[in-house]
This record gives structure tokens, sequence and C-alpha cells, in this order.
């Protein structure tokens, strides 16, 4: 029982991958599979004690992959404006960075659940609906600077924290 929550990943790592591959008609319906595996697999191992760090890696994988199929699907899909590719980019090139750092200090993957990152995850998973109320570059803007913020937050903690906690809440928290 206790691999249950990682069966749910696995099954969001599936449907992330899938969103890159089937028709348009089907991002909806596995977008929002994805989201609300990401908060019941999570849920299900604190609230049960199955919690484990081979659950909390395939968990921050699991976030990371979602994140760039998304990505990459809205880029391949919509035309966005210069300036949100350009902070997409620079926020995956500062979580690239802090991954690096994190490597070479803690000798594995460094994904941290802080706030800051749950309330950007949050925001990338209610987009596709935002969006049908709010133009996209107010809201890009908004997403950009939580993104742009909590990728600066996770480098600064995986920088200078001397014992690595994945589930920190803030830099202010960090060890």
């Amino acid at each position: 029982m206790k691999f249950i929550p990682n069966i749910i990943t696995c099954l969001r790592i599936l449907a992330s991958l899938l969103i890159l591959f089937v028709p348009n008609k089907w991002f909806f319906p596995l977008y929002f599979f994805a989201g609300l595996t990401d908060m019941l697999d999570g849920w299900l191992a604190r609230k049960m004690n199955w919690t484990s760090p081979f659950g909390t890696f395939l968990d921050s994988l699991a976030d990371l992959l979602f994140f760039l199929v998304v990505i990459a699907k809205v880029v391949l899909t919509i035309t966005l404006p210069a300036f949100l590719l350009w902070g997409a980019l620079t926020v995956a090139l500062i979580r690239c960075i802090s991954y690096v750092i994190g490597y070479f200090r803690f000798h594995q993957f460094t994904s941290l659940h802080t706030y800051l990152n749950k309330l950007t995850g949050l925001l990338l998973f209610l987009s596709p609906i935002v969006l049908l109320i709010v133009a996209i570059k107010p809201f890009g803007v908004i997403l950009l600077t939580c993104a742009l913020l909590s990728s600066v937050e996770e480098l600064i903690i995986v920088s200078t924290t001397q014992t690595l906690d994945k589930n920190v809440a803030t830099f202010f928290q960090k060890k």
C-alpha cells in the first residue's frame, strides 16, 4: 500500500509525456489529470505516512517533467510575447544552475518543495483556466515573476544551506 503515492506519481509522468504526443483535444484532460495527481500523491503520502526519499525524488522529477512538457506544448502551440519567452528561458536556466550546484554539493537532484515553488506550480496548473479570462501578458507577468522568485530562492537555498531539506518551506526557514 505504501507504494500507491509513487504509482500515482508515475501516472502523472505518463500523462505529462502523453501531452506532447496526443492531439490538442486531449491537452486539458491530461493536464488536469496530471495536476490532480500532483496534489493527490503528496497529500496521500503525508496523510498515510508513506513518504520516502525515492517518492520525494520521483515527485520532484514529475514536477520538472510536467513543467517542461507544458512549456514545450505552449511554445509549440501559442505565439508568446518575446519577454515571456525570454523570461521562461531565464527561469529554466536558473533552475538548471541550481540543480547542477545541488548535485555537486549534495550528490542528488535538489528540486525543493518551497512555498514559492508550490505557488508557481499552482499558477501554472490554473493558467489554462485563467487565460480564458485574463490576457496572456498580465497573467504571464504574474506567473513569470513568481517563477523567477521561486527559482532564485531555490538557487540561494541550494547554494547556502549546510544540510539539504527538500521540504524546506522558504529561504527564511533554511538550515
